[in-house]
């Protein structure tokens, strides 16, 4: 039950893997296909990646490496993804993992059951499943896996006489030589394949749906991401960054109207931009004709909004992905139009031990931002950091929702954006504020807590036990700490209330008590109000004698009094645990008391009652 359960062995699971396995965590990884490398493995088994032959990363090497394992400087700038496959073998093999991963086995359901989860997975080959309880689970899943049509369809989409098809099903360009062919998006795989196809196409047109930016690889013979700094996005002023980098596109392609392309409704950097060194140049030689938004379908005939035509063989929708955790019901965790409510895009504040690692757009690299939100959920999970209440997570969540719906063209893309360097400093602020909150913090019961108990024989009547246990004003003979209790008003029984002095060395302190149960002979219990304690002595008659059960119980605590508890323990002991060691060491002497006590003077004990 220590272990953790890690979804996926793509990008994001792997980097958390290692970082599980370098602050000593135990866990199991499970991946559907039969290698690691998720959209980077190609072709790939699981059934789920959606990578192309000719796909490269669009962010440089540098930049998305992991911190822990940098990638070889034999390796171009935007490596090729057998190479990042490559990667990412080395990077297990490195570490060495692999045998904590399993392979072909799937996660078919996940479910909370009493603090923690039951994780149920189906072996591919044998279609035999076995469930498994953690701790917690970190889903690494990935989110490109279910693709996302236009909804609703375009008007007449049923009557085109060609073949439609969404980019996740895009392997290689040869089955579209000397067609017509119509891809819709503006995306990074929208640029890729159009560039692709209409080096054998008969025509290639792109669909834009609105105006937006494209971002070269290269600006003056460097990686263009390599040119970005921290200092840069996160001291200077966005608007100050926005006319930096429009002087830089100026300087280095001009403006995309100068191909074809439809103007920015936009301000730069409010949308996800298209990173391609080759789509304005084949937009410039005319191998690719942009179009605006689909209008509606005729047969084989594609008409736009602006009022042209297209007579086509084949429609290639690249528009984007759904979020979903088929594992997951959707009393869980129900993505609405690709919205997942998280603290700062990791932790569900509903459902403690579940965590989500790479599920963000980032303007940057996925890698190493995985392996950045895989650090802080290790300090959660070794508990060298705490979250805070419930309340201001989603303060948080709802505060980076209107900073989107504020910054972002509303799109189902802009739902989880965010940008690399400022993201980095914010995760390492918050693993800082986690740190602090760790040090100040109780740990929260256990989801198994049961109440502290000592049991002890004595060799007289219930009666006789009880006589003793329910005289309050007598507990400074049983208890090492009491030095004294006497009775507030002249109530007695249920409800009656009382006062405690107690020392322990120099310290002496005051508290109030107040009956919850008296049954002569069978129970006595009080709670202490000062700190919401609960004592309770249970008599049961045992062989002649009485078993006698006192139980120290602190479930009924606010997390107020369980903070001053601690506070209390830390001044006279050496924390919170050695509190509780030496309580039950006071209970045990407080039933030898008691016991010496009733069996020596039982007849004495009766008359006094």
């Amino acid at each position: 039950m220590e272990k953790v359960c890690i979804i996926g062995a793509g990008g994001s699971g792997i980097a958390s893997c290692q970082v599980l396995r370098e602050r000593g965590i135990d866990f199991d990884c499970y991946e559907a296909g039969s290698a690691v490398g998720g959209n980077w493995r190609y072709p790939n088994d699981n059934g789920l990646s959606s990578g192309y032959r000719s796909l490269h990363i669009n962010t440089s090497r540098h930049l998305s490496e992991y911190r822990s394992y940098p990638m070889p400087e034999t390796y171009p700038h935007y490596p090729h993804h057998s190479q990042v496959a490559e990667y990412f073998d080395d990077f297990v093999d490195h570490f060495g993992f692999r045998d904590k991963i399993s392979f072909r086995t799937e996660v078919v359901r996940v479910e909370p059951v009493d603090g923690s989860w039951d994780v149920t997975v189906r072996q591919r080959d044998t279609g035999a499943e076995t469930t498994r309880r953690y701790r917690a689970v970190l889903v690494a899943n990935g989110h490109h896996s279910v693709p996302r049509y236009p909804e609703p369809a375009f008007p007449g989409a049923d009557t085109f006489t060609g073949v439609q098809t969404h980019s996740h099903d895009y392997k290689v360009p040869d089955e579209y030589a000397n067609k017509r062919v119509l891809v819709v998006g503006f995306g990074n795989s929208a640029s890729d394949i159009a560039v692709e196809t209409s080096a054998i196409s008969a025509r290639t047109v792109l669909s834009v749906r609105r105006g937006g930016y494209v971002f070269p690889k290269f600006m003056f013979g460097t990686p263009g991401d390599d040119m970005i700094s921290p200092f840069l996005t996160r001291v200077v002023p966005r608007e100050m960054q926005r006319w930096i980098m429009a002087a830089l596109l100026r300087v280095t392609i001009g403006s995309v109207t100068d191909y074809g392309l439809p103007k920015p409704d936009h301000k730069l950097f409010n949308s996800h931009p298209t990173v391609s060194d080759t789509l304005l140049g084949r937009l410039g030689h005319g191998d690719i004709i942009a179009k605006p938004n689909i209008a509606r379908f005729d047969g084989d005939t594609v008409h736009f909004v602006d009022g042209s035509s297209e007579a086509m063989d084949a429609v290639i929708y690249c528009t984007g992905y759904k979020i979903t955790f088929p594992f997951l019901d959707e009393n869980v965790i129900a993505p609405a139009d690709n919205d997942v409510s998280l603290f700062h895009r990791v932790v569900d504040p509903n459902h403690p031990g579940l965590y989500f690692i790479g599920l963000f757009q980032p303007l940057g690299a996925t890698m190493v931002l995985s392996e950045a939100q895989a650090h802080w959920v290790a300090d959660l999970l070794d508990g060298s950091a705490a979250l805070p209440s419930t309340a201001k997570m989603w303060r948080e969540i709802n505060d980076y929702k209107k900073a989107l719906a504020k910054r972002y063209v509303r799109s189902g893309r802009h739902t989880m954006q965010v940008d690399h360097y400022p993201y980095l400093a914010e995760l390492k602020a918050e693993r800082r504020q986690g740190a602090k909150r760790a040090r100040k913090n109780v740990p929260p019961l256990p989801a198994n807590y049961r109440p502290a108990e000592v049991s002890t024989w004595i060799d007289a009547a219930p009666a006789t036990v009880w006589n003793l246990i329910s005289d309050v004003t007598r507990m400074g003979n049983w208890s090492p700490e009491c030095r004294r209790c006497f009775w507030r008003g002249r109530k007695r029984g249920v409800g009656a209330r009382f006062i405690g002095i107690n020392r322990r060395g120099r310290m002496l302190w005051v508290t109030s008590n107040k009956v919850e149960r008296a049954e002569p002979g069978r129970s006595f219990a009080f709670q202490t109000t000062t700190n919401g304690v609960s004592w309770s002595y249970v008599l049961e008659p045992d062989g002649g004698g009485t078993r006698v059960t006192e139980r120290w119980d602190v479930s009924g605590q606010s997390p107020a009094q369980r903070k001053r508890s601690a506070s209390f323990a830390n001044m006279l002991l050496d924390g919170y645990d050695a509190h509780n060691e030496e309580l039950l060491d006071g209970m045990r002497k407080t039933l030898e008391r008691v016991k010496a006590t009733a069996e020596t003077n039982a007849p004495a004990v009766l008359r006094a009652a």
